[in-house]
This record gives C-alpha cells, structure tokens and sequence, in this order.
C-alpha cells in the first residue's frame, strides 16, 4: 500500500511541477546595454535554462566593439563578447545577480614592426541588478552594476542599463 501511494504522489508531483512549465517566463530576450560588461554598448541574446518557483536561470551572450577602425584608418574594428550565466528571483520585478567572461579582441601596435596586431584577452566580470520583465514577455528593463575584473587583476567598476524585448 505505501509503494502505491508514493508512486501516486510522485506521479502527482511530477503532473503539478509539468504544469507550471507552461506557464513559465518567457525564455528568450534581445537587448540593447548601455555600458555593462559589453564596454560602452552592447548587443545582447539572453536564453532561459530552467525556472523553478521564482528562481530563473539563464545565460547570455552579446556582441559589441570599440575602435572600428585602427591607427592606420583601415577598418580593423575591436570586438567585445560578454558571456554570462545569471539568476533573477520574482515575477515581473527581479533581482538580478551573474558571473561571467568578457573576451575581448583588440587592435594593438606591434612594437618591433608597428603594424596593426590582434591580442585576445579573457576577463572576468559579475553582476548585480534589477530587472523588469512581466512572465508573458514583451518590455525588458534592466539596471545594473558590473564591475569587469580586467586580467583577472584590475578591477574597474561599470554599470549597465538595458531596454529590450523577451519572447
């Protein structure tokens, strides 16, 4: 009698925690950033992994540059990738936490040649926030501090304000 009644609360516990995934948060989001981890701006595609209760987590992944061109004028620009995991806690009103790498590919000048030359670096930066996104989708509005940790050595404090949509 006990194997048949944990197998039907299990069942039972399995059908409720099915339901609420569909009524989950809408799980993907385009954004602009203003400063933030991307440097001064920033493109950026955010992906819901899992949701449990209020807790969300997710990652992202965004695109910016720097210099379009280099010293020499040619169009050589200097390209910023922000990646980042985060969790958000709340409903349509959330508070926003994540870690994450910053690569960036920048244009130097090689000091025995004094040509243009490419460095590629990875630094780490975290994030602390709020963030407005009703479950349903549509408006997205997120305002942050996030700091880079340049090298992993210089820290440098940033913050970030985003306007974009989920769907």
């Amino acid at each position: 009698m006990k194997l048949y009644l944990a197998i039907l609360l299990l069942f039972t516990y399995s059908f409720c925690i099915a339901q609420s995934d569909s009524l989950s948060t809408k799980k993907n989001s385009i954004y602009l950033e203003i400063l933030g981890i991307g440097g001064y701006g920033s493109l950026n595609y955010e992906r819901g992994l899992f949701e449990v209760n209020k807790i969300k987590i997710g990652a992202r992944l965004g695109l910016s540059t720097y210099h379009l061109t280099d010293f020499t004028t040619s169009f050589n620009p200097d390209i910023i990738i922000p990646i980042a995991i985060h969790a958000q806690y709340g409903n349509k009103h959330n508070a926003e936490v994540g870690l994450g790498q910053v690569i960036s590919n920048i244009v130097e000048t090689n000091e025995v040649t004094f040509n243009p030359e490419r460095t590629t670096n990875i630094h780490a930066n975290f994030t602390i926030g709020y963030r407005y996104q009703k479950p349903k989708g549509g408006f997205v509005f997120r305002i942050n501090y996030s700091p880079v940790i340049e090298f992993y050595k210089d820290y440098r404090h940033w913050a970030g304000l985003s306007v974009g949509y989920a769907f």
